[in-house]
């Protein structure tokens, strides 16, 4: 994978040469040994610390960038390559005990991947109490159901119905023969499966969906952009124009751009150009319509690169901190800067859905302080954290939500959404009857005066 340039991977790299021994980080469940050129990342819990990976030292330098030791070398910070985090990690006098312990687990014991499962959640997952989930309680529940000889089957049904009262979209259990997700519902589904009851259609909603928005997608292109569109950057962004004053932006997913999956760096590269195209076509433009409706996540730094684009001076995005011991790691501040150029300076207005997700409102959450902006639509999903990814001893992994994001004014917008200044329907029936996208006939009113 290509994370971090050259010139910042050789500064990382003589950097981790300094930094020899073993190291944990505040908050993310790691522990770090540097030695003799090479490293070994643990993933630590109360009960465990286990093995995840290891290389050289410059590949350690891959990763992470602009590393910062303090005076003693006691403790050092970096910034992870593929996003927008700062971690910090502490100097230990050596190796937790756990670590030697492994030696002596067996690694498909349901006893110790359930064990090691809910020590996870209880020391990384930081939204319970906003879910109103008494994880403890879950564990007298649920542990007397799992002995040495229970199936495998039974260990994750029983690891789902744990998961189930989260209703957190970032939450996901993968096995080698199934996953479970434990995202909420969107209303937008519920709406569509009655739809098709009604209508005792037998179709799927994922298909009924992905048609619905097809339609919508040729709707804007032919009817309202006059089939004057134009695509970049592998296709995640089209853009035209709806009149003589209005730009129309879709940007369809936060990664990608580049055409390479795991390619963060690359992605942020093509963001950069695409952007300085679109703006030299529609940046003279007193309205630009941003279509995020569709968009489900990425690479927060991809968001946050198209953001800076759009932004009239350098502002607080948000802050974030992550699950650390029983709180949380001091909150970082994330900024959005414009570039010298290219920068749009006219009128925005952001059309939001259910299926706004992840770095798709985090490209919301950076944009909250421009002082011309309207957000039309529906609230986002409200999975904003980034996934933090753990694994068990059986092979099975996990991802779960580890940090708490706040907008510039101190709000968290995690399970409700960041709500939109005018509220209006994804996808609403009236609207596909009459062959009407009714958000885009809202700001053409709005910019008609």
């Amino acid at each position: 994978m290509t994370f971090a340039n050259p010139n910042e991977a050789t500064k990382a790299a003589e950097s981790f040469s300094q930094l020899q021994g073993v190291w944990r980080s505040q908050g993310y469940g790691k522990i770090l040994l540097i030695e003799g050129g090479r490293y070994v990342f643990f993933e630590e819990t109360a009960v465990s610390c286990r093995k995840l990976y290891s290389g050289t030292q410059a590949e350690l330098a891959l990763y992470f960038e602009d590393v910062q030791i303090s005076p003693r070398k006691q403790s050092f910070s970096a910034h992870r390559a593929t996003g927008v985090t700062r971690i910090g990690f502490r100097r230990l006098k050596a190796l937790p005990p756990t670590a030697f312990d492994e030696r002596n687990k067996e690694s498909n014991d349901p006893e110790y991947n359930f064990d090691l499962f809910w020590h996870t959640f209880a020391e990384h997952y930081a939204l319970f109490e906003l879910k109103g989930v008494v994880w403890d309680q879950s564990y007298h529940t649920f542990r007397p159901r799992i002995d040495p000889s229970c199936p495998r089957e039974t260990l994750f049904a029983n690891m789902a119905a744990m998961l189930r009262p989260l209703r957190d979209g970032h939450i996901r259990l993968y096995t080698p023969w199934g996953h479970y997700s434990a995202g909420a519902r969107p209303a937008l589904y519920k709406r569509l499966e009655s739809e098709l009851e009604g209508a005792h259609d037998d179709r799927g909603i994922a298909n009924y969906l992905g048609e619905l928005r097809e339609r919508l997608h040729d709707l804007i292109q032919d009817d309202y952009l006059g089939g004057g569109v134009r695509h970049g950057a592998n296709h995640t962004v089209d853009w035209g124009q709806l009149s003589a004053t209005t730009g129309y932006l879709n940007i369809r997913a936060m990664a990608g751009q580049s055409g390479k999956i795991g390619h963060p760096a690359d992605d942020l590269k093509v963001t950069a150009a695409v952007m300085k195209t679109v703006l030299a076509e529609l940046g003279d433009l007193p309205n630009l319509v941003v279509d995020i409706r569709g968009n489900g996540g990425g690479y927060d730094g991809v968001a946050l690169r198209f953001a800076s684009h759009l932004m009239d001076r350098k502002r607080l995005a948000f802050s974030k901190s992550a699950r650390h011991g029983n709180g949380f790691t001091g909150q970082q501040k994330i900024h959005v800067t414009p570039p010298n150029a290219e920068t749009y300076r006219g009128n925005l207005y952001v059309l939001t859905s259910e299926l706004t997700a992840s770095a798709a409102e985090i490209f919301v959450l950076a944009l909250l302080q421009h002082p011309r902006l309207t957000l039309i639509g529906e609230p986002t999903q409200g999975i904003l954290s980034d996934t933090l990814e753990r694994h068990l001893p059986n092979g099975w992994h996990l991802t779960l939500s580890n940090e708490i994001y706040r907008s510039y004014d101190g709000q968290i917008y995690e399970d409700v959404g960041i709500p939109p200044h005018i509220r209006l329907q994804f996808l609403g029936r009236k609207g596909r009857e009459e062959g009407r996208d009714p958000m885009l006939d809202r700001v053409l009113k709005l910019v008609r005066g």
